[in-house]
Parts: C-alpha cells; structure tokens; sequence
C-alpha cells in the first residue's frame, strides 16, 4: 500500500453496494464505510478510516489488488473501530477490510470487527498503536491468513497484549471471507467462537508434561571414584566450569576426562586455546602409556644438546619411551572418536560457536571441552569498558543454548582474578565470585568445580595434590570438597587419595575414608 502525503484532503464518495464476488450485502458494507467508487476511468473501492467521527484516510482498492492510502496515514486506527465502543466481550481482528466484513455479516453485526490497515507485515505495529483500545475488550481474537506471513503475524500480535487476552482462530481455508464465499458460514462461527487463547510456545499446563517430554539424560561416571559419589556421576545437557590458579591442574584433570570418555567409547571435541592440536596428542598418549611424552623429549633435545656442547649429560627422570609404544598408543587414539580444534593462535568468536556446533551437531560429539573461556574472547576484546564481560555474556548464553538443544556435555576453564590476599598457588581458598571476567561464569554453569593446591609445600606429596572443591552444584546441592587427586611426576596421571577434613577446614591426607556424600546431602540445603 503506497501512502501519499498529508495534503489537503477531501473523501472519496461512493455507495455501499453488494459485492457479488464477496457475497457481502450492501448492508454490511454501508454500516463499515465500505463503498464502491468511480475514479478516473476506474472502479474501486473505498475503505474509509475513522478517528472521532472523521474520515481521516481512505485505502483505495483497484480491480488488480493494487492499493494506494490516501489522507493521513500516519497511526490509522483500526479499520471499523468507530463501530464498536469500547469495554465490550470480545473483537475480532482481521488482517483486511474483507475479513472484517465477512466475520461481521456471518454474527448479524453482533460480534466486533476490525482489520489492520496494512495487513500481516504492518500488523504488529498497528496492535501496538491501537493497543489500548483493544485492551479494553476481554478477549481478542485474531483471525489473519492461514498463509506463513499471516500466522506468524497472529503470533506475533498476540505477543503484544496482555497475557491471556488474545486467541487465534485456526480456519480450513485460506481466510474468512473465502469461507463465506464457499457457504461455510457455521465452519468460519465456530472458528471464531472456537478460538484458542495464545500461549506462548514455552508455556505448558502441568497436564502437558508427559514422561517423553523430559529431556533425555545420560549419566557417566567420572576416572575417580570419589568424585563420581560426591557429583552423582556427570551428565549430559550440563556445563562444568573449572577453575584453578595457574599450574594447579585445570588442564590436567580435564585430559583425565577425557582420555576417561575416549576409553568408555564417547565422542569428544576439544578446543585446547593455549596449545597447538599436537601438544594435545602428546599428553593424552602419556595418559595410555603412563609415561610423560613431551617431558621425555625435551630431556632427550636438552642432552642432545649438552653432548654437542661437551657437557655432562642431566639425569633424566624417565627415558623407557619407544617410537613403538609411541606409535601404538597413537594408533589407538587414532581410533577412538575425538576430534580436536585447530585455531592456530586465532579464534574467532562465531567461528567458535559455529565449531562447537558443528562438533555436537555433525560430528556427534556427546562431550565439548573448552580450555580456556578467557583466551576464547582475548581477540575479540575492544577498549570499550566492560567488553571481556560482554563477550564472555554472549559466548555463555549460546553454549547453554547449544548444551540444551544438542543434549551435550560441556567442560569450560576459566581463568581466576586476584583476590587480596589470597595466594592461590599456595592452596588458597577460592569462592565462585573469584572467577575472571563476568558474573555469567558463576550463573549459567550447572556446576563449578575449583582446584586447590599449595605448590609451594614442602612435602612433596601435599605438593603434588589437588583438592576438588566444589562451589556451585545445581544438580545435587551439596558442595564443599568432593575428592583428593595426586599427580604422578613420574607417570603424568591422577589418582585419588583418601583424606579428611578438620575443623578449621583444612586437609589431612592420614589415609581415612572421606565422608558418605549422602550423609553430607542431608545437611546441605537445596540448589
């Protein structure tokens, strides 16, 4: 519809007269304003648009469906509103002028009509300009094309109202007064009158909710015993966000989980941001061999090198790798379905999302891990304050997303801010708010798991071991310290060992059995 300007206007004339194809009655059309007009050598016909008793603009109809607005079609009200006062049971609105007759000559005039004057695409933005008038009413009932525009336009509208006001009628055929044309007179009374109230998609009656509705879950178990008890195993369509300061193990317990999957035949997609796809290959076959790959060949080039320099070579903590194991191992990997990310330094933050997609979507992984979030948005960061949180914001919100809708598991590091006082390298205590970067870090994870480890003590063992606490565990409710994890200088890989807690919360590693978690979920309130 072409509007033309505001300029002096005078209305068309004409007269209301029965539309033959329509099958509307002159009756009908004369009590809307809806006449037929000579103009030029023309036959059209005239809608006329009422403000407080005045014709304020007419939409002008020729045989060809063409149509022009003529007068101010500035914030037009609703094609027939002046009919019907305001306060009343229902209206019906149409997505044209047609519509609107056809529904009121088949109720006797008894039911309120209206249509939007621009139709589906300007339909939205005519309920809104309209809306108080039609809040007025009980219920609103929208009546638009059965085509895709005109139930996405219903949809739409009904969003706008307040809740519970709206209905959206269902017709056989394409509109109302193709119904009337076809004598479905009693089909199109019960369409209106039969209307369901809109409901946005996402809100269901508790009747609704059937067993197959629920979102399938799986459970796994985690490489130690401890803390698949405490967690209750992990699960699909659930984000873990890890935490440690730097060099107390993140990476290391995440290659655990991982070789643990590969080993129980799940599918795993790895972006390792802070090293290259072959340093990762390298760890997770000293995981399957027990021998540290990448440590025993930087002995081997370092003594290499102190031979051609004439130096006495360094005693090596281990040097029993083969080419054959080495090959063996990697054969093995090779076989197993993990697929990794090869960013090269670079990591665009679409192309992040696209790839975990693609990961979850094509390549089926059930597993992502994602080491590290801070590193993720490092690249795209501007000098705008606030911009880490706002993009770490946006990446949290479309994992969770793409967690639920793929029904996958996803591991994330994030990196921790300095708290005064607190010396995270020395065993520190670390709370959930202590993660860098954005609040999001802490609310979308269903869990939060923190690494605690005093590199600094002197026994080399309380050195070497990692306390799992955990912070935040939406799916069980019971935090606190779920396990004790001992690396292997000599081997690369974690075990659990036993411990208790003291009063004063710190750790005693004296060989005592933990306690049953269930005993602690008594005492811990809900998530």
């Amino acid at each position: 519809m072409i509007a033309s300007p505001a300029a002096p206007f005078t209305p068309i004339q004409g007269k209301p007269i029965r539309l033959e194809e329509r099958q509307l009655t002159d009756e009908i059309c004369g009590k809307f304003g809806y006449r037929v007009a000579k103009h030029g050598s023309d036959i059209i016909e005239v809608a006329d648009y009422v403000r407080d008793g005045t014709i304020v603009a007419q939409k002008l109809r020729w045989p060809n469906k063409q149509f022009r607005c003529v007068g101010d079609a500035r914030g037009l009200p609703l094609f027939g509103q002046q009919l019907w006062r305001q306060g009343g049971k229902w209206i019906v609105v149409t997505e044209g002028e047609i519509d609107a007759l056809s529904i009121a000559q088949v109720t006797d005039g008894k039911l309120p009509a209206v249509s939007v004057p621009t139709g589906a695409a300007g339909a939205v933005e005519s309920v809104k300009q309209n809306l108080d008038y039609l809040n007025t009413f009980e219920r609103v009932i929208f009546a638009f094309d059965m085509d895709e525009p005109g139930r996405k336009a219903a949809l739409e509208c009904a969003e706008v109202l307040l809740p519970g006001k709206a209905a959206i009628a269902q017709m056989p055929r394409k509109d109302a007064n193709e119904m009337l044309v076809n004598h479905e007179v009693e089909l199109l009374k019960e369409a209106i009158y039969n209307a369901k109230v809109f409901r946005p998609d996402n809100i269901l009656h508790v009747s609704e909710i059937k067993p197959e509705n629920r979102a399938a879950k799986e459970t796994w178990c985690y490489p130690w015993d401890q803390m698949t008890d405490f967690l209750m195993g992990q699960r699909s369509r659930e984000i873990v966000m890890w935490t440690s300061g730097t060099g107390s193990g993140k990476s290391t317990i995440i290659r655990e989980i991982v070789a643990h999957h590969l080993e129980e035949g799940r599918t795993v997609g790895m972006i390792m941001l802070e090293e290259s796809p072959e340093e990762t290959l390298d760890d997770l076959v000293s995981l399957r061999l027990g021998k540290k790959v990448r440590a025993i060949r930087s002995q081997r080039e370092l003594n290499k090198l102190r031979g051609e320099l004439g130096r006495p070579l360094l005693e090596v903590v281990a040097d029993d790798l083969t080419d054959e194991e080495y090959m063996a191992a990697r054969n093995d990997l090779d076989g197993s379905h993990l697929y990794l990310y090869d960013h090269r330094g670079a990591a665009d933050y679409n192309n992040l999302l696209n790839r975990i997609e693609y990961m979850s979507n094509s390549l089926g992984c059930k597993v992502v891990v994602l080491d590290h979030i801070t590193a993720a948005v490092a690249g795209m960061m501007s000098d705008e304050p606030g911009s880490e949180r706002l993009l770490i914001d946006e990446l949290m919100k479309n994992i969770s997303s793409l967690c639920q809708r793929h029904g996958i598991h996803v591991d994330i590091i994030s990196q921790l801010r300095r708290m005064p006082g607190v010396h995270y390298e020395e065993g520190g205590r670390i709370t959930a708010d202590a993660l860098r970067g954005s609040g999001s870090l802490g609310s979308v994870p269903d869990l939060i798991v923190a690494l605690e480890r005093n590199r600094q003590d002197p026994d080399k063992d309380r050195a070497n071991t990692s306390i799992v606490r955990v912070l935040k565990n939406r799916f069980m409710g019971n935090t606190g310290v779920a396990a004790a994890l001992r690396y292997d200088q000599q081997t690369g890989r974690m075990t659990s060992v036993d411990f208790t807690e003291n009063p004063d919360g710190s750790i005693a590693f004296d060989g005592v059995t933990p306690s049953n978690p269930f005993e602690l979920l008594q005492e811990m309130p809900n998530a």
